[in-house]
């Protein structure tokens, strides 16, 4: 159709039948058909609908929907998008974030991801239930930062292509669409093989975040989506990535502490504050921390309440940088475990950053995972402008029912916490002899409290090493991190991997 000698009025009214065609697209039932070219069949396809019944009384009734009948979904009929999506879990149940394999793919990762559930897997699974994505393979699927098992996240996110209430429609009509002065409402991607999407408004899309949250378990909840462009990657797009720490005072030297993680600020070679794969033969190990400080939960968090004893008071290391390696912020937080404890001093970490000096990193455990979070990721507001509603002035069904399901989550387990608290408590007030000098036959009774105490500071030949989460190590003697073993620099331990992987590359040869 030619639409060069149309007036700007027609092309205006063009554009708005196209606007209502789009419209009834999205509310047009969900068709069956077959799986499009190329694309992996997702478990659970929704049904197809029966037609409405015939008016006339001669024709043949139409067939009993057989139950449990599996429909194949016709994703080709569909164009997709790629969106970000912001989301947060609750680590402990997982045995990380990352899927092992594709989960979705065949029945032996499908075991393996029953027997190791990760938060992924969870993720697919819910994307395959709402019928989002054609197949884990497909989707250009990134995520921003890669958390180990036990690790929280508030503010995780992964990109990927999805589902889109858009419309397909000719070069022409795209044509009208750009000559109205609305060419951004057109996307035309590989993904789509090339063909001109029209891509509906945020009101009119596919309610991502109630669809998901409906399919995926309590502990983890999609906050938000955005819209990106195609060429957008939720780990290189990033610009920082914050992590928190928290764990209570329990004797620690919080003043040492934060003099020792005002350290970590700047760009330095983190090479002994990380686990090393050599497997990845990474060389450049310098990172930048934008800040690194140790400040008090109960002014951030006023669910946080600080009980009377030091247990009760809680604190959190908050990490702030570009990128990280593997373990480091976990390793990082255990050398400031050790000089909180007073077993080593701030200046630790200058000597530990300083690889001419220190060549191979010492052993020493990490601090426990389970108090790490993953608190939030930064992107440039241009790339990213989150929705967490479907309207803000009319509709803010999300965030109710986000608040709803984390303030039970937060309900069920606070109040374990304090039926733990209670129960601590009640060990501490049970009544116990009270150490006595040698030759008395008089026994005195006091709370276990007080006698644990004398117990503590009578024990000089035990060194309680703090590694946070409740996890405490105990040891006869304490060696300064600088005076133990060490590994081999790192260009040897790669360059040993590198030669241990020829060599089974050349007898797989040979056989």
């Amino acid at each position: 159709m030619d639409y060069e000698n149309w007036t700007k009025d027609e092309l205006i009214a063009k554009l708005r039948s196209l606007d209502v065609k789009c419209s009834e697209h999205v509310k047009r039932p969900l068709p069956s058909g077959s799986v499009s070219p190329g694309s992996t069949p997702l478990a659970d396809p929704a049904p197809s609908f029966d037609p409405a019944p015939s008016s006339d009384p001669a024709s043949p009734a139409p067939p009993r929907k057989q139950k449990g009948r599996v429909v194949d979904f016709d994703f080709s009929r569909f164009p997709q998008r790629k969106v970000a999506f912001k989301f947060s879990y609750l680590g402990w149940p997982y045995h990380g974030l990352a899927r092992q394999g594709n989960a979705l793919s065949s029945e032996e990762k499908h075991q393996i991801e029953l027997a190791y559930p990760t938060v992924e897997g969870a993720l697919f699974k819910a994307l395959a239930h709402c019928k989002l994505i054609t197949s884990e393979a497909t989707c250009d699927y990134s995520r921003c930062g890669r958390t180990d098992r036990g690790v929280s996240g508030f503010g995780q996110v992964v990109a990927m292509y999805v589902r889109s209430t858009g419309k397909f429609i000719t070069e022409e009509e795209a044509q009208v669409v750009v000559d109205a002065g609305q060419e951004h409402l057109i996307l035309r991607d590989a993904q789509n093989g090339g063909r001109p999407v029209l891509l509906p408004s945020n009101e009119l899309e596919l309610t991502y975040i109630n669809m998901l949250n409906k399919s995926l378990p309590p502990e983890i909840r999609i906050h938000a989506w955005a819209p990106v462009a195609p060429s957008f990657s939720a780990r290189f797009s990033c610009k920082f990535r914050f992590y928190r720490y928290f764990f209570p005072q329990s004797g620690l030297d919080i003043q040492a502490m934060q003099e020792a993680a005002k350290k970590y600020e700047g760009a330095h070679d983190f090479r002994n504050f990380c686990r090393l794969d050599p497997a990845k033969q990474i060389k450049n190990f310098e990172r930048i921390v934008q800040s690194a400080q140790i400040t008090r939960v109960s002014d951030q968090v006023t669910f946080v309440g600080d009980g009377q004893s030091e247990e009760g008071v809680w604190w959190q290391l908050e990490l702030r940088g570009t990128a990280f390696l593997w373990h480091q912020v976990r390793c990082m937080m255990a050398v400031l475990f050790a000089v909180g404890q007073r077993l080593e001093t701030p200046d630790v970490v200058d000597r530990m950053m300083d690889i001419q000096m220190t060549n191979g990193k010492p052993e020493y455990e990490m601090a426990s995972d389970l108090p790490l979070v993953l608190a939030d990721c930064e992107f440039d507001e241009k790339d990213v402008k989150w929705i967490r509603v479907r309207s803000p002035d009319r509709d803010p069904t999300n965030l109710v029912v986000l608040d709803r399901i984390v303030s039970k989550t937060w309900g069920e387990l606070n109040t374990q916490a304090v039926i733990a608290s209670a129960l601590l408590q009640s060990v501490r007030d049970t009544q116990a002899p009270m150490l006595r000098e040698r030759g008395s036959m008089d026994i005195n009774y006091s709370s276990w409290s007080e006698c644990r105490k004398q117990l503590l500071e009578a024990d000089t030949q035990t060194v309680r090493v703090i590694l946070g989460g409740g996890a405490i190590k105990q040891a006869k003697k304490y060696t300064p991190i600088m005076q133990r073993n060490r590994a081999e620099p790192v260009e040897l331990r790669n360059q040993a991997w590198l030669e241990r992987k020829t060599a089974n590359k050349r007898a797989r040869t040979d056989e």
